[in-house]
């Protein structure tokens, strides 16, 4: 798979919510940016509280560059794809063991996580996968799980360095 290059743009705007905005919130555009062959595409174009991606880098960067995937995955399916098919396994000797199953699983995936809480956005997975930066998600409305190859190093540095006007 070639690899292109995953970055944010984060632009301050104006709250159409202003009076309702806690103090250290930041408002404004969010953009998920990708870049393969001279061709962008926008993954993710929300208006949103920029602290959310402030928070959730800080929470994960010391994970996203080294920590990969610890699952079988020899046929190369993106980490939404295979979070999903963690899900469907169905047999389980008791209540109990469902739940902390689904409890792995979850606190598993949960570092390659990224959302924006309240928002009808997609959950994006972000983190490496056979040994490339990737992002995947599911895209309900074709039905298809999207997958971004990126280098993973770039990725952290250049989110640093936008996120320095937003500290």
């Amino acid at each position: 798979m070639k690899c292109g290059k995953l970055y944010f743009h984060l632009e301050r705007k104006e709250s159409p919510y202003e009076d309702e905005l806690a103090v250290n919130e930041v408002w404004g555009i969010i953009q998920l940016c990708y870049e393969l062959d001279n061709i962008s595409e926008y993954i993710l174009d929300w208006q949103w509280d920029i602290t959310e991606v402030v928070e959730w880098f800080d929470e994960t960067k010391d994970l996203l560059g080294v920590k990969s995937l610890n699952v079988l995955n020899d046929e190369d399916k993106s980490i939404a794809e295979l979070r999903d098919l963690g899900y469907e396994r169905s047999f389980f000797f008791s209540q109990d063991e469902m739940l902390s199953y689904h409890e792995d699983l979850d606190k598993y995936f949960s570092d390659f996580k990224f959302h924006l809480r309240g928002t009808p956005t997609p959950t994006y997975y972000i983190g490496l996968n056979n040994g490339e930066g990737e992002l995947s998600y599911l895209c309900r409305e074709q039905k298809v799980y999207k997958r971004y190859c990126f280098n993973m190093d770039e990725f952290l540095k250049s989110t640093k360095e936008t996120l320095l006007n937003f500290r």
